[in-house]
């Protein structure tokens, strides 16, 4: 259930399996948050992701180049231009990244090894840890309990302590910002540290725009013998004596042995006429829109790139006008209203240029309507254009605000399911659910709302698809011997990570 790129993922992961494999999406076209539309005018716009670099291990897994995806690298991650003229880029080197910021340049290079570290730990475990499991883990490294102190603490505090220069800290609180999380909430701190851990590895878009991915994916999905079905609106889920009937709107009754929804867990858990408890308190517990936080996309067309961003595939530019707007502007969204200086995320996309910002998920005044998705629209428009020395807003602009996003995912307009907030991340993700699997037998979860989380990577859909063909040959509990198997495979990860957490 859903069509966006988890679950064509997981459909192409099963259909490869040997599992006959029906993908049911809602709405009339798939791709979910990866959304490219062409214009009347014959303008491509992205109204979703650009970037791919998570995505990219997924793609190359399933062989997506045989199905015409061709990704570009390049090799700057990102560039925060601000509103007094300062820059500072941050390029997949590492070094090359720390050589430019002068008297932190050491201090960058500690926090990049650290960030490495923290999340060779995470990839040390065979599935999500909680973060009191993960304390545990670290509890006996050197350096360890103050690196589960750093998950605990805001992410702007993880960088007042690591780093001198108020531009650069800046930079990474707008990065990490990214996941619509306050810099200054507590538990925000492994945000901090996505940017430094991000060196190494080349950002990618695809040529074509990102429904190119969703063009892939549906044609190895139809390649391995599965079928996508748009327009396919899922009303009731029901457990038979044999597996599950999938009622659609309009009476349509689907069979089925086994479901994967990469729904969010309330949905999924709305769709059952009789959940267990144990589905129903993690569908009760999880807390979406807690901050009122929405995503805000424009594209506008007719204009060029800003210079710092330009290229289809130049570097994403992150825009801020003064040092504090990121802290004063969470606050005016938590209120209702939107930012007083709006920041954002630039990038060439399509044909033309695309911004991502953040607005009010329900406004202190009214409900949204499409006049107020353009009236903020032009607000970050002008805003950014003015801090990156461009006219924006005289382009042709289509906007993506709540209201669209609530209709495009049948939801409340968050993308990522659920807030990353502290209590709903890593194996509380979401809270008190070990997923993929779920306590409904032949139920599993994917998706935004599941570990790893949200954001385009395709990996929890893919680790949902191995449980669920794990399942049909081994239905019995695993051995003994296939645990530690299982356990022995993530030695190589954990002692690295164990090196890395050693060195001063």
């Amino acid at each position: 259930m859903g069509g966006g790129h988890n679950g064509l993922v997981a459909g192409v992961y099963l259909a490869r399996g040997g599992v006959e494999v029906t993908v049911l999406e809602a709405a009339e076209t798939p791709g979910g948050c990866v959304w490219t539309q062409t214009l009347p005018d014959g303008s491509v716009v992205e109204r979703g992701a650009v970037d791919h670099g998570g995505v990219r291990a997924v793609a190359d897994d399933l062989g997506l180049a045989e199905f015409g995806l061709r990704y570009v690298e390049r090799d700057r991650l990102a560039t925060t231009v601000f509103g007094d003229g300062t820059t500072r880029a941050f390029e997949v080197s590492a070094e090359r990244t720390a050589a430019a910021l002068g008297a932190d340049e050491r201090a960058y290079l500690a926090l990049t090894r650290r960030a490495g570290a923290f999340f060779g730990v995470l990839d040390s475990f065979p599935t999500a840890p909680t973060p009191t499991a993960l304390a545990a883990a670290l509890r006996d490294l050197p350096g360890g309990d103050d690196t589960f102190r750093m998950l605990l603490s805001p992410a702007e505090a993880v960088l007042e302590r690591s780093l001198t220069d108020p531009h650069t800290r800046a930079a990474l609180a707008l990065y990490a910002a990214h996941g619509q999380i306050p810099p200054w909430a507590p538990g925000s701190g492994m945000l901090a540290l996505l940017l430094p851990a991000a060196h190494g590895a080349p950002a990618v878009r695809p040529e074509g725009g990102s429904g190119a991915l969703v063009t892939a994916l549906t044609a190895a999905l139809e390649a391995a013998g599965g079928t996508l079905r748009t327009g396919a609106h899922v009303t009731r889920i029901s457990r038979t004596a044999s597996g599950y009937t999938v009622t659609l709107d309009g009476g349509e009754r689907l069979t089925s042995d086994r479901v994967l929804s990469t729904l969010d867990v309330r949905r999924t858990t709305a769709l059952l006429a009789d959940p267990p408890p144990a589905l129903a308190r993690a569908a009760a517990h999880v807390s979406s829109g807690r901050l009122n936080v929405c995503e805000l996309t424009v594209s506008v067309t007719g204009v060029p790139v800003p210079e710092p961003c330009r290229g289809a595939t130049g570097p994403v530019c992150f825009v801020q006008d003064g040092l504090d707007d990121l802290r004063r502007g969470f606050g005016d969204v938590l209120a209702g209203r939107l930012p007083a200086s709006p920041w954002a995320m630039v990038a060439g996309a399509g044909t033309g240029v695309w911004l991502s910002s953040v607005v009010p998920l329900r406004r202190a005044d009214g409900p949204w309507t499409p006049a107020l998705e353009e009236e903020a629209a032009d607000r970050v428009l002008r805003g950014a254009g003015r801090i990156l020395g461009a006219d924006l807003a005289t382009g042709r602009v289509t906007v993506t605000g709540p209201a669209s996003w609530a209709a495009r995912l049948h939801g409340d307009g968050n993308p990522n399911h659920l807030d990353l907030t502290i209590d709903q991340l890593l194996g509380w993700r979401p809270p008190g659910l070990p997923v993929p699997r779920t306590p409904l037998p032949g139920l599993y979860l994917a998706g935004a709302g599941t570990h790893p989380g949200g954001g385009l990577s395709g990996v929890s859909a893919r680790t949902a698809a191995n449980a669920l063909l794990t399942d049909t040959r081994t239905p019995r509990s695993p051995s003994l011997r296939s645990r530690l198997l299982t356990e022995l495979s993530s030695l190589p990860s954990a002692l690295r990570a164990y090196r890395a957490l050693r060195t001063p």
